[in-house]
């Protein structure tokens, strides 16, 4: 996962909009600001003493003095950052509302600016001029009192709040324009009432989001922004004028106290999704600062170092690389104030859910988990869901329970502080997949162990213990000798099976070579071993069992009844099958009378279990038994 959001930007609706994305629409909205300023600063170099002798070529941008340059950046910045908002949200009423404050501020910015060029201007462009910064700072502040009572919930009496603030402050600026009042002083103090207004408001929306923690938090910020961003103007320049005093500090330098008020928005976005908008309003940003960086650094390698333009881009592009990315990469460090997710630290504590050893557990370490990841209010039940969902606009998340665990409600993210973002859903799909791997995979293990639990715990009481419970009734030496010795054998295999290692076909006919050779030695007899065929795999589980089982109940009838000198075992592969021959040179038996008894039935049935066929040939000088049976597959 990354540290920017990867939702896409809300499309615009409506006739005329829609088929503009939001990266056109700040490009437009930008070119529209930027030629604007350019205007204003080209006309304002004119080096003309008076207008009516024409435009000359441009004075010295030093002539121009910090009051001026402080007025157009003011105002520049404010509609860039305003149409930034605006493009990613053109429908939205409150976005419309900041848009127009921006507007706002760039006309009173650049009315006072173009009245501070050195060449005299007409007297109808200085009316302009100085209309434009009286309408401009009025209309500033009608449109954050719209603001406000719209945003970020719709107070009691909005429209009537509006209708008023347009009525009074309005009509009042219109008056003031036709001459019936002194402008400097009645545009100050239409100016200052509209931020008592503004105070009052805001303090009403923060008081009216009381119990929703989210919306408080932007009332709050966005508040505290525009009260301390106009606020500030207010206070030096405004209300001192407004009862005949002088400004605490120049005017033109003041006005930089409105970009308090962007500057608050930037991190309100990051910080509490002020207009719904989130981190990732800033790949737009970044990518238009970008492109604007290049073209700047490009155009002034151009001017000042004289650079051809081929040269000049190949620079601008080293310098941006050098400077602007970096540059970029830190502002968002801080504005985000987002740690990268640690996946390792993510994997392990996934992994604690899964392993936990009881339900109850696994419940607690996960809900433990999304509080630790998401640090929210509060975790609420949830009934069953398919999927996570972001709900009530982003201040819930509903979390499905991964392998059997109960479902959870998160309630508003970081203590209240965010909402819950695509990203968000993203990460809490990827932990629910990976918990319910992490559980099959620990139930497929507990299988495992249980399976062998329960075969070790078979074949124990199955041969083991059966074997050992009769070589201890046993009283004749040798028979109880050849029990030991197949108990072992036994083990063997059985410790084998435990330690997951299947011996391939040849080791196991060897070592039940060697088995079969020191029990027929013991007995004073030969043992012919014969093999034609061999496999590197191991062969079937069952079917080695019956080999082992077959092999050792013919010796030990050779041993006891045949009186033979050798024995004979003939092991042939037929691709997965096996053919089996025992035979003995001993004095033969009655198969029919032999059948009274448990070891040939006992031999019978294995192979028949495994789907083979079985016989048995007795006479005078021998006796032959043989099988055949699939061993491999």
């Amino acid at each position: 996962m990354t540290a920017m959001d990867q939702a896409p930007a809300p499309a615009a609706h409506g006739p005329g909009m829609r088929r503009l994305p939001p990266v056109v629409l700040l490009w437009l909205t930008t070119a529209l600001v930027l030629g604007l300023t350019l205007v204003m600063v080209l006309a304002s170099l004119n080096a003309a003493d008076d207008w009516a002798e024409g435009w000359r070529p441009i004075r010295s941008p030093l002539e121009l003095g910090p009051p001026f340059w402080v007025s157009v950046t003011t105002g520049m910045l404010a509609a860039l950052m305003s149409s930034w908002i605006w493009a990613l949200k053109p429908r939205d009423p409150a976005v419309r509302l900041f848009a127009l404050s921006g507007a706002a501020t760039f006309t009173f910015c650049m009315g006072a600016a173009g009245r501070m060029a050195p060449t005299v201007l007409p007297a109808d462009i200085s009316v302009v001029m100085v209309m434009a910064n009286a309408l401009g700072a009025s209309a500033f502040g009608m449109v954050m009192i719209a603001l406000f009572a719209l945003y970020p919930a719709r107070l009691p009496g909005w429209r009537l709040i509006i209708t008023a603030s347009l009525v009074v402050f309005g009509g009042w600026t219109l008056l003031t324009a036709a001459g019936f009042a002194p402008m400097g002083y009645a545009v100050h103090q239409i100016t200052l009432l509209e931020m008592i207004v503004i105070i009052a408001l805001t303090l009403a929306q923060i008081a009216a989001a009381r119990g929703d923690p989210v919306r408080r938090a932007i009332a709050v910020w966005l508040s505290a922004s525009v009260v301390i961003g106009a606020g500030a103007f207010i206070a030096t320049v405004a209300a001192p004028n407004a009862f005949g005093l002088r400004s605490l500090i120049p005017a033109h330098y003041a006005f930089s106290f409105f970009l308090v008020i962007y500057a608050g928005l930037a991190v309100g976005l990051l910080r509490y999704k002020v207009f719904g908008l989130g981190r990732w309003a800033y790949q737009l940003l970044f990518t238009l600062g970008a492109a604007l960086a290049v073209l700047a650094v490009d155009a002034a390698l151009i001017v000042v170092l004289a650079l051809d333009p081929a040269r000049a881009i190949g620079v601008s592009l080293f310098v941006v690389a050098l400077a602007y990315l970096p540059a970029r990469a830190w502002l968002w460090q801080r504005l985000s104030r987002r740690r990268p997710l640690d996946q390792a630290g993510l994997m392990r504590a996934v992994a604690d859910v899964a392993l936990q050893p009881g339900h109850e557990q696994r419940a607690a370490r996960w809900r433990s988990l999304l509080g630790e990841l998401f640090a929210p209010l509060d975790i609420a039940p949830a009934p069953a869901l398919a999927a996570p969902e972001p709900l009530d606009d982003g201040r819930q998340l509903a979390v499905p329970g991964p392998a059997g665990l109960p479902g959870l409600i998160l309630q508003d993210k970081h203590g209240g502080r965010a909402l819950f973002t695509p990203e968000d859903v993203e990460t809490v799909r990827e932990l629910i997949a990976l918990a319910a791997y992490l559980d099959d995979s620990r139930s497929a293990y507990d299988r495992g162990a249980s399976a062998e639990r329960t075969r070790i715990a078979r074949d124990i009481h199955d041969h083991i213990g059966a074997q050992l419970l009769t070589a201890l009734h046993v009283r004749e030496d040798g028979r109880k000798d050849e029990l030991i010795r197949a108990t072992i054998g036994d083990l063997r295999d059985v410790i084998r099976n435990a330690e997951g290692e299947p011996a391939p076909f040849d080791s196991l006919m060897a070592d039940l070579r060697a088995e079969t050779a020191d029990r027929l030695e013991a007995a004073g007899m030969v043992l012919d071993w014969r093999v034609e065929g061999a496999r590197d795999d191991a062969p079937r589980r069952a079917a080695m069992q019956t080999l082992r089982a077959l092999v050792r109940e013919a010796a030990s009838n050779a041993i006891r009844h045949a009186h033979a000198g050798t024995l004979t075992v003939s092991l042939t592969l037929d691709g997965d099958w096996l053919d089996l021959g025992v035979a003995d040179d001993g004095r033969g038996f009655d198969p029919q009378a032999a059948r009274r008894g448990r070891g040939l039935d006992n031999m019978a049935s294995r192979v028949a279990a495994l789907g083979g066929q079985f016989s048995v040939d007795s006479a005078p000088g021998g006796s032959v038994i043989t099988a055949r049976f699939q061993a491999f597959g």
